[in-house]
């Protein structure tokens, strides 16, 4: 370095001029890498990591690993959202919404002060400088009187501190209006429908009492609406009509345009597989002597259905409630016939009915 100064001062000499001194020390330093020499072009823009929108019921956040396509999520709660990125160390950020109609929003930096309910900021929450690049995380809420509030960009700028130096190209986060599927069921006869993912609750409960709400406003993917009948043993789903075939058990929606979905499902009474007729004449047992009908739950733990009728089937088979599915009272029998009623003589045989030993035979 000593040698370098010497012979610039010896051009100082020979030229007399101290401009050409100048230029000649400029030259040295940018050789030698002085920090006091600035730099020139933009800065280093933002790489998009990932986005957090708040949930609509609160208590949490739901994540976008990509900008592309744009995140139908707007309007969102709190008119807020969270933007992960990466950007160099020490950088300072500015930040601006954009309309669809290119008009641009300029938003302040808030450093955790309370601001007023319609005000828009951004805020940064954290920094993970333990990563190369560092992991930058931004609160950016947009203010109540946006142009636009349903569709803008986010437009995030690595913000130059120096004159000589330009500020980064912005990285550009869209966001736009989500897509809302209205979702109307109706119910005919005793049942119910739900929907997955829920929503959907319309019909009547077991006891009677109406469900709610029959319409629900689902986003963009795919709902299933499961029916349910109140009583397996005296009703069934019949099908479905509207926006779904006929006989299919669940109704599944792909929510990929804008046409409500409207479907009604339909429960009618289970053929029964007993009747309430005349049972058919008992028939003659050895050794044995028919004494009277049975009766219901007369053993049961569920004594308040003693009063029920036994019926049976046209082989005379007795039970007391028609079970879910086919055959004698299958595949439960909820409320079995006996002869407790005609103890200690009488007992049950099915077919037939209560018998006692014939002792004259």
């Amino acid at each position: 370095m000593k040698i370098q100064l010497q012979g610039a001062a010896a051009v100082y000499r020979r030229v007399g001029g101290v401009r050409v001194l100048v230029a000649v020390l400029t030259a040295l330093a940018l050789l030698t890498g002085c920090p006091s020499v600035p730099r020139s072009g933009p800065l280093v823009t933002p790489t998009f990591s990932a986005l957090d929108i708040p949930l609509p019921a609160g208590g949490g956040w739901t994540n976008y690993s990509t900008t592309s396509p744009p995140a139908e999520v707007l309007p969102t709660r709190g008119r807020s959202v969270r933007v992960w990125f990466y950007a160099p160390v020490g950088s300072s950020f500015s930040v601006s919404l954009k309309a669809l109609d290119t008009t641009l929003t300029p938003l302040t930096q808030n450093f955790g002060t309370p601001a007023p309910p319609e005000a828009g900021y951004f805020q940064m929450v954290s920094v993970n400088e333990a990563l190369n690049p560092p992991l930058y995380t931004m609160l950016v809420r947009a203010p109540l009187a946006l142009m636009d509030p349903a569709n803008f960009d986010i437009l995030i700028v690595n913000a130059s501190l120096r004159t000589d130096v330009s500020d980064s190209a912005p990285l550009v986060v869209p966001l736009r209006q989500r897509k809302v599927f209205t979702v109307t069921v109706q119910v005919k006869g005793n049942g119910h429908v739900t929907s997955n993912p829920p929503g959907i609750q319309c019909g009547t409960t077991a006891s009677g009492t109406a469900l709610s709400p029959c319409s629900y406003e689902f986003g963009r993917g795919q709902v299933s609406l499961l029916p349910g009948a109140n009583d397996l043993n005296t009703t069934k789903f019949s099908g479905w009509t509207g926006n779904c075939a006929s006989g299919v058990q669940v109704c599944q929606n792909t929510l990929d345009g804008m046409a409500p979905i409207a479907a009604t499902a339909t429960f009618e009474p289970r053929a029964s597989t007993t009747t309430a007729s005349v049972c058919p004449v008992a028939p003659l047992l050895p050794g044995l002597r028919w004494i009277d009908l049975p009766q219901c739950g007369g053993n049961l733990v569920d004594k308040t259905n003693i009063e029920l009728t036994p019926r049976c089937d046209a082989s005379g088979y007795f039970c007391c409630k028609d079970g879910a599915g086919s055959g004698r009272c299958a595949p439960k029998i909820e409320f079995p016939a006996d002869c407790m009623h005609r103890s200690p003589t009488g007992t049950l045989r099915q077919p037939g009915g209560c018998y006692e030993v014939d002792s004259n035979p």
